[in-house]
């Protein structure tokens, strides 16, 4: 029975107004803290054999992102007893909503659905898992559903040093066993996809009111989890596929947290948006390159000549640099677009698993390949210091010149090395183009056809038109737009047929800053805009075939995928970690993307599903900064 005696006057340094919820291993109070706001302590009914075990759980529970769940503010022990303080949430739990309202429909069961697994898949891939989610865990805040106690309990059962309480704590679930996984029943270990099974449960029953293993006594609830077929029946599709899968009695025949909400994600109605405008056509495929000589030795012997020239040792610009030439926009409004409804995308094929690692000089960096690549990295940058490979596969080796940044054309014919002052390119023609006519530049990219290269201009940090230099012709022009006054921001991209460019821009709607991606023709005038994509990637934003393009979703902390022709979008990846930044392209069903989680950082693939199919690239959190930049070229 609950415990009736009186709350204490505090908790810790937290004075105490109320009691919230209280079970058999624990009493959740309303406290104030220091600060004077409201929060939640979980008081746990037993004491710890190991303080520092449990406040270092604590700690890595706390350092996640709480994505839909209530953050864990601090910790301690009162009175030997551990104790959680959290966020406060103003609202009913779940279980308590459904109960004086009943079951939850349409908009509001898919965001509880999506929310709820949304808070699970950071806390699954930092490795932990919840352990106990069901209703009672769910608070119906006034910003949405927010999952509470995620890994608590399972803290302080390995903490425990009261018998008492871990066995207390066992006869408990097993008093309410509709929320708990077969395996648990079985003396198996739970972990994550005992999270999926109490997640598919508790969503049936915010649905429905009832658990879909109901039994009518704990006894024969426990015999329907085990052996029984789930009861379904006015669970509505979408989630009800979702949340059959993820009741499958073996703990492997369930979906993972992330592929159950990618799931979700793909069956939502998505508000897309169609411009009216005439649409870019298709990327004509890219020509096989007749009988290709190898790299090796190509790059690095070219190398050698920007250098020279670049360091002013001896060599000499075989070109002449122009006078920048200037053309007039001619901008054109998008129309109102319509609506569209995306479904999840095809299963897509993971890349082929490592067979070699490099250490790479200069930091401590480690590369994960396999010859059947189609992307390597072919150079990277740490700090001054810049790298360049001989080959797709073979050695790396430091330019004398600092502050370089190396592009490889994509038929690895010719190498461009970047400076602010020029960029010299290597190969059959080399020569060199100075770049102080054009003022600020950055970011050099390639055409598909490795025929022409793009920079952005710049003036205070904004685009104000890109440069353009043709490897048949060795001269180059300035085309100057209005982006500088119209709300462009980062870099210029190739459209994937090369005739235009792309380039994002920010404008305030409804008081509110709205990113989104403008066309412009090879003379600057616009060709179209999507206002809705989100913020721009820059000049890797398109993937390999040109028929799609990643930007940083409209409500952002996600990746989103469109269609370039259409600007439908494709799908959602979520990220759920702090600093995943978005490296680029492996192929058109993968992503580049950093992952600092551990310490030993990885740079890793990852999927339309928010999986990480494999890890490229292992380098050690020191040299993992923000002046390291890596160069993939899709070989």
């Amino acid at each position: 029975m609950p415990d009736a005696t009186p709350p204490p006057v505090r908790v810790g340094e937290y004075p105490v107004t109320g009691v919230l919820a209280e079970d058999d291993h624990s009493t959740v109070y309303a406290a104030t803290s220091p600060s004077g706001e409201r929060v939640a302590v979980t008081l746990f009914k037993t004491r710890l054999r190991d303080p520092d075990e449990f406040l270092t759980k604590i700690e890595n529970l706390q350092s996640g992102p709480a994505y839909h769940s209530a953050s864990i503010v601090d910790a301690g022990t009162s009175g030997g007893m551990p104790y959680v303080v959290s966020e406060f949430v103003e609202g009913p739990s779940l279980a308590r909503h459904v109960a004086e309202h009943g079951p939850l429909t349409g908009a509001a069961l898919h965001r509880l659905a999506i929310a709820t697994l949304t808070a699970l898949v950071p806390v699954h891939q930092a490795g932990d898992a919840h352990g106990a989610l069901r209703p009672a865990a769910v608070l119906l805040g006034p910003d949405g559903p927010r999952v509470t106690g995620a890994g608590l309990a399972r803290a302080v059962d390995e903490s425990a040093k009261d018998e008492e309480w871990v066995q207390a704590y066992a006869t408990q679930r097993v008093r309410s066993p509709a929320y708990e996984a077969p395996e648990q029943f079985r003396g198996e270990p739970a972990g994550q996809a005992a999270d999926l099974f109490s997640w598919a449960a508790m969503i049936a029953f915010a649905a429905t009111g009832r658990s879909p293993f109901e039994g009518g006594s704990p006894s024969a609830t426990m015999n329907q989890v085990l052996h029984g077929e789930p009861d379904l029946s006015g669970l509505p599709e979408p989630p009800r596929n979702v949340v059959a899968d993820c009741l499958a009695k073996e703990p492997g025949a369930r979906p993972t947290a992330g592929q159950a909400l990618m799931r979700l994600v793909g069956h939502s109605p998505l508000t897309i948006e169609r411009d009216e405008l005439p649409v870019l056509p298709p990327p004509e495929p890219e020509p096989e390159p007749a009988q290709r000589p190898g790299r090796a030795g190509l790059l690095i012997g070219a190398a050698a000549v920007a250098i020279v020239v670049l360091a002013g040792g001896g060599g000499h610009v075989l070109a002449r640099t122009t006078t920048p030439v200037t053309t007039r926009v001619a901008s054109t409004a998008a129309a109102t677009p319509g609506l569209s409804t995306v479904s999840a995308s095809a299963e897509p094929t993971p890349p082929a698993e490592p067979t070699s690692r490099i250490k790479v000089p200069g930091l401590d960096m480690t590369l994960l390949e396999d010859p059947s690549d189609v992307t390597t990295l072919t150079a990277y940058r740490k700090g001054e210091d810049t790298y360049v490979r001989d080959g797709a596969f073979g050695a790396f080796t430091k330019l004398p010149v600092k502050n370089a940044e190396p592009v490889l054309a994509p038929d690895g014919r010719t190498l461009a090395v970047y400076t602010p002052a020029a960029i010299a390119f290597t190969g059959e023609r080399p020569f060199t183009v100075s770049l102080e006519p054009y003022g600020a530049t950055e970011r050099p990219t390639w055409s598909r056809d490795g025929k022409r290269l793009l920079l952005t201009a710049l003036a205070d940090g904004r685009p104000t038109g890109f440069v353009l230099i043709d490897l048949a012709t060795q001269k180059a022009a300035l085309v100057d737009t209005d982006d500088e006054s119209t709300g462009g921001e980062f870099q210029y991209a190739w459209l994937p047929d090369g005739t235009g460019v792309a380039i994002g821009y920010q404008v305030e709607r409804d008081g509110k800053a709205r990113h989104g991606i403008r066309f412009r023709g090879l003379d600057g005038t616009v060709l179209r805009s999507m206002h809705w994509v989100g913020e721009s990637y820059g000049r890797r934003m398109f993937s390999p075939s040109g028929d799609r393009f990643v930007t940083i979703c409209p409500s952002g902390g996600t990746f989103c995928l469109w269609d370039s022709t259409t600007g439908v979008r494709l799908s959602s990846i979520g990220i759920f970690y702090t600093d995943g930044a978005l490296t680029g392209w492996f192929d058109d069903a993968h992503l580049i993307v950093s992952d600092p989680r551990e310490k030993t950082n990885k740079i890793v693939t990852v999927d339309q599903r928010g999986r990480f199919p494999r890890v490229l690239a292992e380098i050690a959190a020191k040299d993992n900064t923000a002046d390291l930049l890596l160069y993939y070229t899709r070989s």
